[in-house]
């Protein structure tokens, strides 16, 4: 049997009619009560409240009418059903009935499966309303739970961004009050190196003094450009910028650090770089510098390499304001997808600490390889290149070098025709995003002047492994030419392709075009 609500009360003043329906109701397992009066029906509802009425209409002292008004006027006895029992038919009767309350009725002479019908029906209805009113309790403490949940919240970040407002507004403070001294510490110390009279003790103790100084400056403007990033106080402001006379600077003054650790370092614009590019020149200069820095700290033999290279372009038409009221012009806008490549023979890093190089002042590297540096300097520059609209990559494997490398979008003053001659569809090479485990497939493209091939003697091993299908053949030919000499790296990559794809045949094809007078020695 279904469960079921058990409790109903019958009343009615006719004895016959009380027993008859409490015998059919009982056997439906119901439990059932009788009254034989209206009054008695009340007194009975208030001491224990049933889950249903079955209530005659037509009894002496109170009708059927009134015991169901007075019911539910009644706050804690208003939601119990109430259906009425009459022998009257009249739709006056039943408009009557429904009128104070009722929720059926049933005319005599009953039915014994109509009365079950209608009682189990209303019955159903009241759990499923009594199921509807715990649901939206639930809900209501549900959502008064949550709002007090979202309030805690909304204080927690406003506490959160008043501490880091006041950070930002005490670091503010605090890298002006420590400039000024440092300034001077900093300007006293080379005056006094000058000085012809100092010993070589007071020379290096001057010499000390001020590297710790510029150490301590360099923490103190990357302590505070972080705060600005994090409290999104630091702006971009860009401008017009002579892109050939800021890339050659930048590489003299690396040029001038690598000869002093006796490293090699290259500077190759590839492709027809814009002379005047709309970018903020200061923030570009700082991540560049940051990359570079660690290039060349991290590096200890071998070489650095600075590639910049057009990898596409947009043209695009936007409004722009005119002199006279009311009056909008379009002007075609031209950008440029610029990549910054820095590549060493460095130390490299595992993948595992891929991550963890762009958090602040972290220092994944070995002891016995550590320099002097804030930790800032990756964090920093990942977050401008952010700013930026764009993301570091890296490529790194351990004791062979690592690349970090970033594209951007930045408008210049030149035609779509300027850049033509950039390959729509350059060769892809496969790589990873910092931050992300999935793979990322990175483009590069070389034109024919930027190709430099390795000399004859070192193409023929090579050769001879494609020529048999030596796949480890060709692969440590490859290895040995990216670390041979950077300037093959445009060539190393057309092979690459090629050898992943296991186009060994074109690989020959390849060799034989850039040397054809020398096929005959090839083919031996």
């Amino acid at each position: 049997m279904s469960e079921k609500l058990t409790s109903i009360l019958i009343v009615d003043d006719n004895i016959d009619n009380l027993r008859s329906l409490a015998a059919i109701l009982r056997l439906e397992g119901y439990k059932i009560r009788k009254a034989i009066s209206g009054q008695v029906a009340l007194e009975t509802v208030r001491s224990h409240p049933p889950d249903l009425i079955l209530l005659d209409i037509k009894m002496p002292q109170m009708d059927g009418y009134t015991v169901c008004s007075t019911l539910k006027q009644d706050a804690a006895t208003c939601s119990i059903p109430v259906i009425f029992l009459s022998a009257l038919n009249e739709t006056a009767d039943k408009l009557k009935a429904f009128a104070v309350g009722g929720v059926d009725y049933i005319t005599k002479p009953f039915q014994a499966p109509e009365v079950v019908a209608r009682v189990e029906n209303q019955l159903r209805l009241q759990r499923l309303s009594q199921q509807l009113v715990e649901q939206n309790t639930q809900l209501l403490e549900e959502i008064q739970i949550r709002q007090q949940t979202e309030a805690a919240l909304h204080q927690s970040l406003e506490q959160t961004e008043a501490a880091n407002r006041a950070k930002t507004v005490f670091l503010a403070n605090m890298s002006h009050e420590l400039r000024s001294p440092l300034t001077g510490i900093l300007g006293y110390a080379q005056l006094l190196q000058k000085a012809t009279d100092c010993t070589p003790l007071q020379q290096k103790g001057l010499g000390v003094i001020y590297q710790c100084g510029s150490h301590l400056l360099t923490l103190i403007n990357d302590i505070l450009d972080l705060s600005k990033i994090e409290a999104k106080k630091l702006e971009l402001f860009p401008d017009d910028i002579d892109f050939c006379l800021f890339l050659t600077n930048l590489a003299e003054l690396f040029q001038f650090k690598a000869q002093e650790k006796k490293l090699k370092f290259t500077y190759l614009p590839f492709n027809s770089l814009p002379p005047e590019i709309y970018i903020d020149e200061k923030r570009l200069r700082q991540v560049l510098i940051n990359l570079l820095s660690n290039a060349i700290n991290f590096t200890h033999q071998g070489t650095v390499t600075l590639k910049v290279s057009v990898m596409s372009y947009s043209c695009e038409l936007k409004q722009q304001k005119k002199t006279l009221p009311n009056k909008t012009d379009k002007a075609q806008i031209t950008c440029a997808k610029i990549r910054f490549e820095i590549e060493d023979t460095g130390i490299g890093i595992i993948p595992e600490q891929w991550v963890k190089i762009f958090l602040p002042f972290e220092q994944v590297m070995e002891s016995s390889h550590s320099t002097e540096g804030t930790g800032l300097g990756l964090t920093i520059s990942q977050k401008i290149i952010a700013l930026m609209g764009s993301k570091i990559f890296l490529e790194s494997t351990p004791n062979v070098g690592s690349k970090f490398w970033f594209d951007l979008d930045v408008p210049t003053n030149l035609p779509g025709s300027y850049f033509t001659g950039i390959d729509a569809n350059p060769n892809p090479t496969l790589s990873q995003e910092v931050g992300d485990n999935s793979n990322q497939i990175i483009t590069s493209f070389f034109t024919e002047s930027d190709i430099i091939v390795p000399p004859l003697e070192e193409l023929l091993p090579l050769y001879e492994a494609a020529q048999i299908g030596d796949v480890e053949g060709v692969q440590q030919v490859i290895e040995r030419l990216q670390h041979l000499n950077s300037d093959y790296f445009a060539f190393v990559t057309q092979v690459l392709k090629l050898a992943d794809n296991f186009d060994y045949e074109e690989i020959i094809q390849l060799i034989d075009n850039y040397y054809v007078e020398h096929k005959s020695l090839l083919r031996l």
